[in-house]
């Protein structure tokens, strides 16, 4: 087709990339238009989905092999002292070896059944929230703790009785308060867990 002048009319541009692939929204390229605030640097990323049950009720799985560790080395050298302050008579050097081998026998015991009472404190979602860092609750249980021990050396009990044709009659402290503080101690240094918090809002925090 021609002009007016005899020439040939120009043909309209055409886009020789075609179309966009994707449609173009004005909100997601200029948040500004939303009224959206732009994302800040340093601002908390969302939780993953692996983090999300951690945030919301601590640490669930069971006690890491280092805190296992530290545990024993509290409890048994604890377990080997009162022992010691219980006998009430010696016999050499087989003396030592029994509190030894108690103290590396013992402890472990503890320490499982600790773990075994300790499940429901990990694995149940509304007493994990309660439990996790609670150091309110932390600090009442070391309190216990050593109110038990302290209470089992004040409170002595009477021991009579014969050993190797040998009448003994002495005082020894209570042995049940010792091991009821003792066993307490293992359960709070089995399951504890970091971080600690005071309330419910400095964890939300």
């Amino acid at each position: 087709m021609s002009d007016l002048h005899g020439g040939s009319a120009a043909e309209p541009p055409t886009n020789p990339l075609g179309p966009p692939r994707y449609p173009v929204v004005a909100e997601r390229h200029h948040p500004q238009a939303t009224g959206q605030p732009l994302p800040q640097p340093g601002a908390p990323r969302p939780l993953t989905l692996r983090e999300l049950p951690r945030e919301r009720s601590g640490s669930t799985g069971l006690a890491p092999f280092s805190q296992l560790a530290l545990a024993f080395a509290v409890l048994a050298p604890t377990w080997v002292s009162f022992q010691f302050s219980l006998m009430v008579g010696y016999d050499g050097l087989l003396s030592f070896i029994g509190l030894a081998l108690s103290g590396l026998i013992i402890p472990p015991l503890a320490i499982v059944a600790a773990v075994v009472v300790g499940l429901p404190l990990r694995l149940i979602p509304a007493v994990n929230r309660w439990w996790s860092g609670n150091l309110r609750v932390y600090a009442s249980l070391a309190t216990i703790t050593i109110g038990l021990m302290a209470a089992g050396f004040v409170m002595t009990v009477r021991q009579v009785g014969d050993l190797d044709g040998i009448a003994y009659d002495t005082v020894t402290p209570d042995p049940y308060l010792l091991c009821a503080g003792w066993l307490l101690a293992a359960l709070l240094l089995v399951n504890a867990s970091l971080p600690l918090r005071w309330s419910k809002k400095s964890r939300a925090a």
